[in-house]
């Protein structure tokens, strides 16, 4: 394969123009770079995994995959949360097949190996002398993820044990993703397990249109933005595009977001639950409270795979928009298929009421049958369809 032989640096320079902002079809389709990506791109930066809220007591865990590799995510009896390989260092397979839970132990299901919730292998259903006194238990739990860390109660693993910190790789990016998910004293919370569905497409379409795209936004999403936000808004949205400030930050510039400010006249906090505006002046700082009381909506992606979207929405003409935030992982399951995780977030001091309107509001707009997915989805797959001919590839 080539990914053994390697690549030339002609070659990879053919991938991306950065000075023309150019980008070769090839890296949505071509089975050897996307190979290439799960080993440099995946084994080497940190991947957003849970949220702390998903974990509040030892023994809760969830399964979620970095790449294409499924783990496990467990807080330990010392409160600790880590990560590990979802597969027995026995034979290999699945040890734990559900999505969330809590448990003492992961049993595997062929041999009956049992690992403990830091993933010490703790248990077997042989004695050692079936093996011949050839296991070392020690030395046989599950693969652990070396390095896990988190940011305003988001949980990232990396693969890459000498890797920078995740503080120093999200760099400025940090300060920004706190007017998301870290606004209020309490913090946020997951509204329920997440929404997955698959994308006939590659990984990056996905993750370079939240990143990216503004310009999509009046042309695909317009007459649902009509609905959502009112008759008009189109022309609206266009000119708050053109005004809106653009996030590039981390070491190298990786991610890559916008933030749409209201425009002049309209009031601070647009969009938001009034009685969760006092908690976010309590908690916020000046810097933060300026730019959250005048953002209408925001989208970013962190690179490589972690996306979020919040915006104000309504679907019944009597009601006032309230805003959602949605945060989604697009894993990659091949060159070119995406399996979509997708969350919603609120904060935990809001009302049951407004937690009911936020997740609906998302619900019908950022999930497999939601309005603004179903037109991106028909985009998305439409790119797969007409590179993968003869005619359509470099």
């Amino acid at each position: 394969m080539r990914v053994q032989e390697g690549f030339s640096p002609a070659e990879m320079r053919h991938w991306v123009d950065e000075e023309k902002a150019l980008a070769s079809r090839e890296i949505f389709y071509d089975p050897d770079i996307y190979r290439l990506e799960q080993q440099r791109i995946f084994m080497k930066c940190w991947l957003y995994l849970a949220h702390e809220s998903e974990l509040p007591n030892p023994g809760d865990f969830v399964t979620r995959t970095m790449g294409e590799d499924a783990v496990i995510v467990a807080r330990g009896p010392d409160g600790q949360i880590r990560a590990f390989l979802n597969s027995c260092s026995h034979r290999g397979t699945l040890v734990c097949r559900a999505d969330q839970g809590h448990t003492q132990a992961f049993r595997c299901p062929y041999h009956a190996w049992v690992y403990d919730t830091t993933g010490k292998l703790v248990a077997m259903a042989h004695s050692p002398e079936y093996y011949g006194n050839q296991i070392d238990m020690a030395a046989m739990g599950l693969k652990q993820v070396p390095r896990i860390e988190s940011t305003h109660g988001l949980i990232f693993g990396n693969w890459d044990a000498g890797a920078a910190p995740l503080k120093q790789y999200l760099g400025g990016l940090d300060w920004y993703m706190q007017l998301y998910f870290n606004r209020t004293p309490g913090g946020m919370e997951v509204l329920g397990a997440p929404h997955r569905w698959m994308m006939q497409a590659n990984w990056k379409v996905g993750a370079v249109n939240f990143g990216s795209d503004g310009p999509h936004a009046v042309v695909v999403h317009g007459p649902i933005t009509d609905l959502t936000l009112g008759k008009g808004s189109r022309q609206l949205l266009t000119q708050m595009l053109l005004e809106c400030p653009s996030i590039s930050t981390g070491p190298t510039g990786a991610h890559n977001g916008i933030i749409i400010e209201t425009p002049p006249g309209i009031p601070p906090y647009a969009g938001y639950s009034p009685d969760l505006v006092p908690l976010y002046e309590q908690h916020l700082d000046a810097a933060h409270q300026t730019v959250m009381a005048r953002m209408f909506s925001g989208v970013q992606t962190t690179f490589p795979n972690f996306s979020w979207v919040m915006a104000p929405v309504s679907f019944a003409p009597d009601q006032p928009p309230a805003m959602f935030l949605a945060a989604r992982v697009w894993n990659p399951r091949g060159p070119e298929r995406t399996e979509i995780w997708d969350w919603f977030f609120v904060e935990k001091e809001a009302s049951p009421e407004w937690k009911q309107l936020a997740m609906r509001a998302g619900v019908r707009t950022f999930t497999a049958g939601g309005t603004f997915d179903a037109d991106d989805a028909e985009a998305w797959a439409g790119i797969s369809r007409a590179i993968r001919t003869e005619g359509g590839r470099d």
